[in-house]
Order: structure tokens, then C-alpha cells, then sequence
């Protein structure tokens, strides 16, 4: 029995540790703070350099230093990050990044953010370079934690508004406009009918 909970821990962190460092996902976490408000980015290493060397093909990586490797990646980041709340565009200000040798961190303070935050766009088009990328933008907002997933199905981007402090993504509305169409339908089987009974 031990031996069993011991194989089914090993398997619980390996599939933990597999996530986190996907190279066909990347995670950023949004935490909205009183004093401070901070985009965390976590990233598998192997993406970052993937996407770099597509997105800067005339680039010859082997030359770069390592400061101007984080350099080219924190402008990417930073061109590839577009986040609207109730209208307002919202900036990446000063930040770093942490290279790992499976994951890559980064952290950017963020410029002001409304008290009460009603609707927000995001759209991360970073890494899309990678093919079946999908990117989870997560928010902690009064201590209540939503997410959505960004990916080709809807074009890298979410609306939402917000309920209770937590993300609700916009469905796509229905055009009532089309709604007579509907009332003509059975108009038109009666129609068929009693022409049918007639002949």
C-alpha cells in the first residue's frame, strides 16, 4: 500500500511538473493588488525560443549576449500583450525576466488599473508563432481567482464582463433580427399541407 501511494505521488508531480513546463502553453496571472498591480508570466523555455527565432529570423541567436536575449524578449512580451479594462488600454511598465532551463518567469508592474473593473479585452498574441499554442490569462481580483484560455478557436483574444469580482466570458450575441424566420417556418408546412389536401 505504501508502495502504491508512494508511485501515485511520483506520477501527481510528474504530470505537475510536465504542465508547468509545456512548451504549448503559457500562463499570466494578473494579480491586482492596493498598492501594486502585477503580470506574472510563466513560460516553458523551449516556446520562448521557438517563438523568438521565428518571430527575429534574421537574428543569429548564438551571437546574442544574455542581456540582449532577455531584452528581445521582454519587447516581445510586451508587443504581443494587449489588455483593455472598461475601455482603458492598460500598459506593461518596468519588469525582468528569469531564464530557467525548462521555464522562463517574467514580472511587469502594470500601469493603473479602474477600482471597479466592469468589462475587460485581452488578446496575447505572443508564442502563436508555435503551433497548438493556447495561453491561460488568470485574475486575482478582492481575493476571488478566474481565468480564461486564449487560443486559434477564438483568435488568441476574450471578452468578458464581470460578475461577483470574477471574469464571465461574452457569449456571441443573437441577432433577433432573424427571428421572423422563424414564425414563417410553420406558416409554410400549414401552407404545404392544405395545398396537399386540396389537389
Amino acid at each position: 500500500m505504501k508502495r502504491v501511494i508512494i508511485f501515485l505521488l511520483i506520477v501527481i508531480v510528474s504530470i505537475q511538473t510536465i504542465q508547468a513546463h509545456n512548451p504549448l502553453s503559457a500562463m499570466y496571472y494578473l494579480e491586482v493588488k492596493e498598492n501594486i498591480n502585477i503580470l506574472n508570466i510563466n513560460l516553458s523555455q523551449n516556446g520562448l525560443n521557438e517563438a523568438l527565432k521565428k518571430q527575429y529570423s534574421k537574428i543569429d541567436f548564438k551571437e546574442l549576449s544574455t542581456t540582449e536575449y532577455k531584452q528581445l524578449a521582454v519587447n516581445y512580451l510586451k508587443e504581443n500583450f494587449h489588455l483593455d479594462i472598461n475601455g482603458q488600454a492598460i500598459k506593461l511598465l518596468e519588469g525582468g525576466l528569469k531564464l530557467g532551463k525548462h521555464q522562463t518567469d517574467a514580472k511587469f508592474i502594470v500601469s493603473g488599473l479602474p477600482k471597479t473593473f466592469e468589462n475587460l479585452f485581452v488578446k496575447i498574441e505572443a508564442f502563436i508563432e508555435n503551433e497548438h499554442h493556447q495561453t491561460v490569462f488568470s485574475l486575482l481580483l478582492k481575493g476571488n481567482t478566474s481565468k480564461v484560455i486564449l487560443n486559434k478557436n477564438n483568435n488568441y483574444s476574450a471578452s468578458v464582463r464581470f460578475k461577483d469580482h470574477l471574469m464571465v466570458v461574452n457569449s456571441a450575441t443573437f441577432n433577433k433580427n432573424y427571428l421572423w424566420c422563424f414564425a414563417l417556418i410553420p406558416i409554410f408546412l400549414i401552407g404545404k399541407k392544405l395545398i396537399a389536401k386540396r389537389n
